[in-house]
């Protein structure tokens, strides 16, 4: 029999309270916005265990633009409350791209300057 089936046949232990407390323990609270091709910059609070994004939260704590006008709360859209999923994805770019003839151009230079800072320039 499986754990979740266990749970089924003896809802006395209740084991899920544990998992599901856990999953929101966090060490750390961070302040951040999404890097996602974002135009809004939307506020969000952050929850880091152990280094790794654990949950995020939209900020509501805006100041009021004008008088008369209602909260623009909560800011925050899909693409960048998916972002924390972005941060540990295996396609995400961690090294900047060249082109062919860049890559190509940059090598000679390269074997003029020591400096690859310098090659570039």
């Amino acid at each position: 029999m499986t754990d979740w089936t266990k749970e089924i046949d003896s809802p006395g232990e209740r084991k899920w309270e544990e998992f599901y407390r856990n999953r929101f323990q966090h060490d750390r609270r961070v302040r951040t916005t999404h890097g996602v091709n974002c135009t809004g910059s939307c506020s969000w609070e952050v929850f880091v265990k152990d280094g790794i994004v654990t949950w995020e939260l939209q900020a509501t704590d805006y100041p009021q633009l004008e008088e008369g006008l209602p909260p623009y709360e909560p800011r925050g859209c899909q693409r960048g409350i998916s972002f924390s999923w972005y941060l540990y994805s295996p396609i995400r770019v961690k090294y900047p791209y060249a082109r062919g003839i860049l890559i190509d151009l940059w090598r000679e230079a390269r074997k003029k300057y020591s400096d690859p800072v310098a090659a570039w320039a």
